[in-house]
């Protein structure tokens, strides 16, 4: 029963980590990549000076290649003049300053592989820093707006009564106004009723009593008239 119990609350410790690391996913991301751009900086700086101390190996053998060259000149010349043991001890310095070139010419080449393989890594970090600061503004654009999106739907769901009750609102408002302009074309109707002048307009429409006075009518009449005078 301990050993479950034990269990249960390193798989809650577990769950509770998980759920910290989630929440601060992007936090941590963040300082993640400082992390890496600190890495970088101080790989450029270590390069630098490989490269500064690998000059001055490359200067301290250039020097004991001069010597050398030099000193092949001063045997030669002890040669020359008879000198054969003179030249025995400068062939000797120079077989001693030839070995000291070796291995600086030996130092020199590891600090060309060390620097060749250093500015690669350099170059590759520096490529996926590029690439994952372009996908982290990508994630950080797409965690903005489901923010948005989830206060929206957020508000929606806490608002979907009160706009129930607006639309209703609004319903009851067009049936009253439907009911007042029902109202009103009544009450004009019962004024025509009570004025004689609705019983007027359908008599006019049926053809029946007073016509209108037109112009033709009145002339067709004066001529009448006239006629009858003449005859």
């Amino acid at each position: 029963m301990l050993s479950k119990i034990m269990t249960a609350l390193r798989g809650k410790a577990n769950e509770t980590g998980q759920a910290i690391v989630d929440t601060q996913a992007l936090r941590i991301l963040d300082q993640e990549i400082r992390d890496a751009e600190q890495n970088l900086k101080a790989s450029k700086t270590e390069l630098a000076r490989l490269m500064g101390q690998r000059q001055v190996n490359s200067n301290k053998a250039d020097t004991l290649e001069a010597k050398i060259t030099e000193l092949e000149q001063s045997a030669e010349a002890a040669l020359d003049k008879g000198e054969e043991q003179l030249a025995i001890e400068v062939a000797e310095r120079m077989v001693a300053l030839q070995n000291e070139l070796d291995a600086e010419r030996g130092i020199v080449s590891e600090y060309d592989t060390s620097i060749e393989s250093l500015r690669g890594a350099i170059r590759s970090t520096e490529n996926q820093l590029r690439q994952l600061k372009q996908q982290v503004s990508v994630v950080k654009a797409t965690e903005s707006a489901q923010k948005a999106q989830s206060a929206v739907a957020a508000r929606h769901s806490g608002q979907s009564s009160a706009m129930n009750s607006a639309v209703e609102s609004l319903e009851r408002i067009r049936e009253r106004q439907q009911l007042n302009a029902a109202q009103m074309q009544a009450a004009e109707q019962l004024a025509a009723d009570e004025s004689g002048s609705s019983l007027d307009a359908r008599l006019k429409a049926a053809g029946i009593g007073a016509n209108e006075r037109k112009a033709e009518d009145v002339l067709a009449r004066l001529k009448a008239k006239k006629n009858s005078a003449q005859s």
